[in-house]
């Protein structure tokens, strides 16, 4: 027998342990049906079961339903069931049979993409480029217990400059594992919720219920109306005749054969049915059905009366009992609700044992090693990103492991290679020096709550070029560093997280002057020098009472501080950043406001400085039922641009957006409507950006209909050398279940140049049932180009995805 159906034998024997100890029960052999659990859906399969009430030679031969929890087992009025063993080839052995847990369940999806783009002008001229992207994940189950997702992607193309690479990843998958314990949890509620007392008042319910419709049914059966008119009719026939009827009763016993009656003057005919009457119906035989005396007429009205009272005496009841049955219902779910959330609350591993303990839970429900597996909030082998705090490792990238344990203490690893600049898909960067981190992490308290964490980092990073001399031998500098910080969070209430962090980290090698050369400890253990020092605090708030966030943080960077944190060196920095979210008119208005400084890290562009701009941003969003979204903003944008040799610049401007969108139906046609307004505050010296310094505007109508769907786009570009005005037509059909196809135009005019061009595009999805979907796409369209123009550019795409 597999394992799942001895586990559910020894947990329904485990059950009706308190039966066999002597506690008591219904009395043998009386089958008392127990109540269907009102937490967990019953089985729908049908095993046999045995009374442990009757002896082992007097089974119950009736089948039930295998209730997968109840706390009713050796209860007074309940009886108790255990499984038998079901014999080969019946329904249960055959549902026992399909109940088997495979080794490994497996779904995710793979997803292979070309592309194709016959120019491209960023950040480097070519043409008939190929992109081919194939990438997968799965989601892999071990015995229905421990999940893994597990992550494949391969890049290549035919591009000069782009970069091809390979990356794999596996991630236990913590979510998935805490929401399967917390549902093992939730199945077996705390045996101080009084499942006993609401089960006992929906039985009595049930009871009453029941009791009653029996008895409406025997009122209502034909044969008590049947009786009843015969008893009218008799009363009748006798208020008619002025013989007694007991007397014609009598004188029908005194039949003869050979015996003529006498007739009495005035009597009517003796209905049949009050007639003794033989099997032959011949009134010689001795009679063997006798018509009811006066006497059972009588007590049957009486009892018709009798059980006609104790009905309305039950319907008076009856709401009594549904309102309490209903009442304690409700109350219990509440209870169950509450555990329910206080279940998901569960951070730390000591204090989901403490709820197993409290729910009375036995080690065979759970997985096995669930303690431990519980505090492992993450561990992954391959790429990885690696986000712990401010100022020692923060948004970065490995190709490593990573391992976070948490039960009551604090324990994060993680080691591997650096991509630092950028998880670039664009740029080639086959001379880029080798970079690792290491990064160790221990403390005290939950990652979620409050904690004190102490972390160690080192590794190299190289954020320049290698430097040569003159005599034309390259150097290489020393790129290592080490560093240790102390972080401290702690909640001030539910809505108010506060975050300290100080750090101290070695020498860099323009600044070791009076530091044993290659000894990066010495650096860090040199407290009198304060430029290799770090701080950072930052505050999360809300107020409840009227719904604002706020979000704030100052961080202070020594000129000669070093982490994976920090891109800018050389220079002592100060960033700060103050953040709000405001909501109005009852939470249909929200209102975001932002303050920032220094707070732009990019680790593509080489900056060695500071600034003292503060930069401002503000959106508000408007969401009125029936009405249009309405969103507008202005916040600052950023534009990186190549200067060559593996060297970036980045730009920095504002730009205020506006936008407005609305579903709605038409007689039964759906609708989208949107507009939107974009204005660049960038001028052309600055930035090569084709659109600079321009206002665009732009309207798209959208229309779905059954197996329609049709989109128009109408955009403009208002800018300081020419205007550009742009009009977009597509629609797709659902031809088949599996065929959909769809076709477009386009029409691009330019001013100044006088140049009219058109476009278009085409697209069609095949879905191929146990194989995939297919989709093939084709467009012309137009990207800047020389003299500021804009030329052709032919694209394409090829996918095929499919989700097992």
């Amino acid at each position: 027998m597999e394992r799942p159906a001895k586990l559910c034998l020894l947990w329904l024997l485990l059950m009706a342990t308190p039966l066999l100890y002597g506690q008591y029960s219904t009395p043998a052999g009386k089958v008392v049906p127990v109540p269907a659990s009102r937490y967990l859906t019953p089985r729908t399969f049908r095993l046999q079961t045995k009374d442990t009430l009757v002896s082992a030679a007097d089974t119950v031969a009736a089948t039930a339903q295998a209730m997968a929890f109840t706390r009713q087992i050796g209860k007074p009025g309940y009886s108790s069931y255990v499984l038998k063993a079901p014999s080969p080839g019946s329904e249960g052995a055959q549902a026992m049979a399909n109940l088997k847990t495979p080794a490994f369940t497996i779904h995710g999806n793979i997803l292979y993409n070309v592309d194709y783009r016959s120019y491209i002008d960023t950040p480097y001229a070519e043409q008939d480029i190929y992109y081919h992207t194939l990438q997968t994940y799965w989601d892999v189950v071990y015995k229905n217990q421990l999940p893994v997702r597990i992550y494949l992607t391969n890049r290549f193309s035919n591009s000069a400059f782009t970069r091809q690479f390979t990356d794999v990843s596996m991630n236990w998958n913590s979510g998935d594992y805490h929401n399967r314990l917390q549902q093992v949890l939730n199945a077996w509620p705390s045996p101080s919720l009084p499942f006993d007392s609401v089960n006992r008042l929906q039985h009595q319910l049930e009871q009453v219920q029941l009791e009653k419709l029996q008895m409406m049914q025997w009122l209502q059966s034909s044969e008590t109306l049947q009786r009843l008119i015969n008893i009218r009719e008799r009363e009748l026939w006798a208020a008619r005749n002025p013989v007694n009827v007991d007397t014609i009763w009598n004188f029908e016993q005194w039949e003869l054969p050979g015996l003529q009656k006498p007739s009495i003057p005035g009597q009517l005919p003796l209905p049949d049915y009050l007639k003794k009457r033989s099997p032959s119906g011949n009134y010689n035989q001795p009679p063997v059905n006798l018509p009811p005396s006066p006497a059972e007429d009588s007590a049957f009205r009486k009892k018709y009366q009798e059980v006609k009272k104790l009905v309305d005496s039950l319907q008076q009841q009856l709401p009594r009992l549904e309102k309490a049955a209903r009442e304690g219902k409700q109350w219990l779910a509440i209870q169950q609700q509450n555990e329910r959330m206080q279940v998901s609350r569960l951070a730390s591993a000591n204090e989901m044992q403490r709820e197993v303990q409290a729910r009375q839970i036995p080690d065979s429900a759970l997985p096995p090693g669930y303690r431990f597996l519980w505090a492992v909030k993450s561990f992954s082998i391959g790429r990885t990103v690696v986000n712990y705090s401010e100022l020692t490792a923060k948004n970065v990238s490995i190709n490593g492991v990573r391992l976070e344990y948490n039960p009551s203490w604090y324990l994060a690893v993680a080691a591997g290679t650096i991509d630092y600049r950028f998880r670039d898909f664009i740029v080639k960067n086959a001379a880029a020096p080798p970079q690792h981190l290491y990064l160790v992490r221990v403390g005290r308290g939950q990652m979620n709550g409050n904690n004190i964490i102490l972390t160690w980092y080192t590794g190299k990073k190289q954020l320049y070029n290698s430097s040569g001399n003159s005599g034309g031998q390259v150097t290489q500098p020393d790129y290592r560093l080490m560093g240790f910080s102390l972080e401290g969070n702690y909640k001030l209430g539910e809505a108010t997280l506060l975050t300290a962090e100080l750090a101290k980290s070695s020498l860099p090698y323009y600044h070791q002057a009076g530091v044993q050369k290659n000894n990066l400890f010495s650096g860090v253990t040199r407290f009198s020098e304060h430029t290799n020092e770090a701080y950072s605090l930052k505050v999360q708030t809300a107020v409840k009472a009227t719904g604002t966030r706020v979000q704030a943080f100052y961080k202070v960077y020594g000129a000669a501080f070093q982490s994976f944190s920090l891109i800018t060196t050389g220079m002592q920095q100060k960033a700060w950043m103050v953040k709000a979210d405001q909501p109005f008119l009852r939470n249909r208005l929200l209102v975001t406001a932002s303050l920032k400084k220094n707070d732009y890290s990019n680790p593509a562009a080489n900056t060695g400085y500071q600034n003292n701009i503060v930069f401002k941003s503000v959106q508000a969003t408007l969401r009125v039922p029936r009405w249009p979204v309405m969103m507008a903003g202005y916040y600052p944008s950023s534009q990186l641009t190549s200067l060559g040799n593996g060297a970036y610049t980045e730009n920095l401007f504002y730009t205020m957006v506006a936008n407005l969108s609305h579903y709605y139906n038409v007689k039964g046609v759906g609708m989208t409507s949107t507009a939107m307004y974009t204005r660049f505050y960038n001028k052309q010296a600055d930035s090569g950006f084709v659109y600079a310094n321009t206002t665009n505007l732009q309207a798209t109508q959208q229309l779905f209909y059954q197996k329609l769907t049709c989109r128009s786009t109408a955009a403009i570009a208002l800018g300081s050398d020419y205007n550009l005005y742009t009009w977009d037509n597509e629609m797709q059909y659902t031809i088949l279940q599996w065929l959909k196809a769809g076709v477009g135009v386009k029409y691009n005019y330019q001013t100044q140049y006088n140049i009219k061009q058109f476009g278009y595009k085409s697209m069609v999805s095949v879905v191929i049932k146990k194989l995939g979907e297919i989709q093939l796409m084709a467009d012309k369209g137009f990207i800047p180009g020389a003299n500021r123009r804009l030329v052709a550019n032919n694209t394409g795409r090829f996918s095929f995805f499919r989700i097992f």
